[in-house]
């Protein structure tokens, strides 16, 4: 009876270790920019890759997502570690690659020297008939929750 309880106690608190870890992941990832899919390869969807695995395996998207709205061009260029395509822009900073068949293409609009918004782009088997291409957007979780809260009393 002693051995049962002894090994039940420490799987309970693994058990339970996890779950607060989670909610801890949870709770960090309301804080931070995220990557929004604007337009997938089919309906609500990109089928070869998720945002999840883009935002870690994707040096610029990672680039994308610590550049913040309102940043001005040079600390763009500075945080992005990559050089753009078009080094003198002012209006855009856009960062394309393509290899293996695989096409990337990172942009920063800006308005008055300061940024508006990210997107990203992927496509793989890249200008071949069976092309598939899904365009992501990064966005601040403070926004999404404004525009979606109600208003409150005092507001009225």
């Amino acid at each position: 009876m002693r051995k049962a309880i002894f090994l039940i106690l420490p799987i309970t608190l693994i058990f339970s270790s996890n779950r607060g870890v989670q909610a801890q992941q949870v709770d960090s990832l309301v804080d931070r920019p995220y990557l929004a899919l604007v337009k997938g390869d089919t309906p609500n969807n990109c089928s070869f890759i998720s945002a999840d695995l883009l935002e870690r395996v994707a040096d610029i998207v990672k680039g994308l997502v610590f550049v913040r709205p309102g940043d001005p061009l040079e600390r763009v260029r500075y945080k992005m570690r990559f050089l753009p395509d078009q080094p003198n822009a002012t209006n855009m900073l856009q960062w394309t690659a393509v290899a293996g068949g695989n096409y990337t293409q990172a942009i920063v609009n800006l308005r008055n020297n300061s940024v508006q918004s990210r997107n990203f782009t992927m496509a793989i088997n890249y200008n071949q008939p069976n092309e598939r291409r899904c365009q992501w957007e990064v966005r601040e979780p403070r926004q999404e929750i404004l525009l979606d809260s109600p208003t409150s009393p005092l507001d009225q």
